[in-house]
């Protein structure tokens, strides 16, 4: 007798655009902008040139991504801390991180609507780990 686990591929896939979402969303600039005389500006955590929304909205994003891995590891670990499927759960998640990405980026654009800005690549990671994990969260739910 076999007491192998078998792991759903699409639940490593998440995992791993989370943690790269994680990392990206720490390390680079959410969205950025030219202040004339001074050069190039950009909005992150340890950026000072974030709004307060902007920055909100990049520390709902990490803790969204943060419960998406969570989730995915309590399918992966052999012995589970939550005892229900949370496809759908995950799903609602990843659709959030989609939408605050958005709001994000939307009031770092109103904030300096008078300047030359644009979106950096935290914006653009946590808009593809939020399709890439709903995508894969809905695959997940419709091969069970």
């Amino acid at each position: 007798m076999s007491s192998e686990m078998k792991i759903n591929p699409f639940t490593v896939i998440i995992l791993v655009v989370s943690v790269i979402g994680i990392i990206l969303l720490l390390a680079l600039p959410f969205a950025g902008f030219y202040l004339p005389g001074y050069g190039n500006r950009f909005s992150c955590f340890s950026c000072e040139y974030y709004t307060g929304a902007d920055l909100a909205a990049q520390i709902i994003i990490l803790i969204l991504l943060i419960v998406q891995v969570v989730i995915v590891l309590n399918e992966l670990l052999p012995k589970r801390f939550i005892e229900m499927d949370l496809e759908i759960i995950g799903m609602a998640l990843a659709s959030t991180t989609i939408l605050f990405a958005i709001i994000g980026l939307g009031s770092f654009g109103i904030a300096h609507i008078g300047d030359e800005w644009w979106p950096g690549t935290s914006f653009y990671s946590s808009i593809i780990a939020g399709i890439l994990n709903l995508i894969m969260f809905l695959l997940k739910f419709k091969n069970k």
